[in-house]
């Protein structure tokens, strides 16, 4: 039986691994493989050693075979409360069931309009040749994509700043600068994270109220008012199905019976998630297109071709082979969920080495998705490498930018359709151009992002 601990790569006296993970948490990734192997432990001051997997059998054993040794993080249930990505045991498979259906893909597929209407929406607020932080605008994008479909509420481009600064502040508890630092340590970054958590908090219970006054049933009111009320869809159009499922989870009598903060942690997470990841694929795939121009070229020309001039249907969705490639390959290259994050319930032995219970772990989803292992240039931007001979081939877990067995992320196929839309919609009227030299600077949080931005030259085609 295992019973030494991973190793740790070299650091400095006192601050150990900090600096080096501070400075490029991704670079840090790599050169710690490279000095360690798949299983590595970070020495970090003040806080207990973090274990980093890297590799698809370590994620599989921890999210599909043993998945029951290992939970949540903390870290999850401060920024999402009892959300569905932060719960566990039975009350998330109470969660997961009451909010599946939401998800089919039949009922996703009849979002198709409106995402293409929320993108147009956008595009008017576009003049051509000028320059556009991508990161920015899908953000905001799929912000209003998210509130016109499932929550019957429009998001008007240009307003409700505080509501989408708010949005984006959660992502603030998982700067690298603070998250190595025990919790009780006050940085910027948290005190944003908190006052965003506040702020998004009334506006979900505000989002709640209008509906509860729009269903004379529900009974409770006396919440402040808020952006979101004075931007009602239609009645004709309005979506209200996660609202009114959540209304009814909380009214039941039953022990499917939510509670009123957990209504309110569901829904943070669902404007935190549903928007946020599917923002950072749609910023890095613009990217990777205006620095490959034969791959963007491929890109247009199919939708000139199936498109023909017209709105993206449900129907033409599939018919876009070419996007659906680009689309899974800059899913590699840059995941949205760098990571997983876990905690060991029990003292856990794998790959030889011994995982000691209460500890915190990493799926380093972006180091196997740039393994040479698995992939032939895997620093390169190949969307023709997806084929079905080659995904076949693919080990279990050398791709998984949704994650994994049963906790698989539910937004999946909400995601993807998403991400189809707005590219199909947007290329059809604009080329976008990369103007800078050298790549993007990374910097992770819950997702991963950039350090300075996007920046992207839209030209009309």
């Amino acid at each position: 039986m295992a019973s030494r601990l991973p190793p740790s790569p070299s650091g400095y006296p006192v601050l150990k691994n900090a600096i080096h993970f501070a400075r490029d948490p991704f670079a840090f990734v790599e050169d710690a493989v490279a000095e360690c192997g798949d299983i590595y432990r970070m020495e970090l001051p003040g806080i207990d050693d973090v274990f980093v997997f890297a590799h698809p059998e370590y994620f599989n054993r921890v999210l599909v075979t043993d998945v029951d040794a290992f939970g949540k993080t903390e870290d999850y249930r401060r920024a999402f409360g009892n959300g569905l990505l932060s719960v566990e045991g039975q009350r998330w498979r109470r969660q997961r069931e009451m909010l599946q259906p939401l998800f089919y893909r039949d009922r996703i597929r009849g979002y198709t309009d409106q995402m293409v209407a929320c993108t147009n929406r956008r595009l008017t607020t576009w003049t051509d040749g000028e320059s556009h932080d991508m990161e920015t605008e899908m953000r905001d994008l799929t912000l209003e994509v998210l509130f016109a479909t499932l929550f019957g509420r429009r998001l008007v481009p240009g307003e409700d700043q505080e509501l989408r600064e708010a949005a984006d502040g959660l992502n603030e508890w998982f700067a690298p600068s603070s998250w190595m630092l025990p919790p009780w340590v006050p940085t910027p970054a948290r005190r944003r994270f908190k006052q965003s958590t506040k702020r998004l908090r009334r506006e979900v219970r505000a989002l709640l109220d209008d509906n509860k006054q729009e269903n004379p049933s529900n009974t409770d009111s006396g919440v402040e008012n808020s952006s979101l009320s004075n931007h009602r869809v239609p009645a004709e159009s309005a979506v209200h199905d996660l609202l009114t499922q959540l209304q009814r989870a909380r009214e039941t009598d039953d022990a499917a019976q939510l509670t009123t903060e957990e209504i309110e942690d569901q829904l943070v997470t669902m404007v935190f998630a549903g928007h946020e990841t599917t923002a950072a694929a749609l910023g890095f795939t613009w990217y990777l297109l205006a620095t490959h121009p034969d791959i963007r070229d491929r890109f247009h020309a199919e939708l000139d071709t199936v498109l023909d001039g017209d709105p993206p249907s449900a129907e033409d969705l599939d018919d876009l082979e070419v996007t659906e490639r680009i689309i899974t390959e800059a899913l590699r290259l840059y995941p949205p969920v760098h990571t997983i994050p876990r905690r060991t319930k029990t003292k856990v032995e794998i790959g030889g080495y011994s995982i000691p219970a209460g500890h915190e772990l990493h799926l380093s989803i972006i180091h196997v998705h740039r393994d040479e292992q698995f992939y032939d240039e895997p620093l390169a931007f190949r969307p023709e490498r997806w084929t079905d001979e080659f995904e076949k081939e693919l080990p279990d877990f050398a791709y998984a930018p949704f994650g994994g067995g049963r906790r698989s992320c539910i937004g999946r196929e909400f995601a993807l359709l998403e991400a189809k839309v707005v590219l199909a919609t947007i290329g059809q009227e604009y080329r976008l151009d990369w103007e800078r030299t050298g790549d993007l600077d990374l910097s992770p949080r819950v997702t991963t992002r950039t350090k300075e931005g996007i920046p992207l030259r839209i030209r009309r085609r």
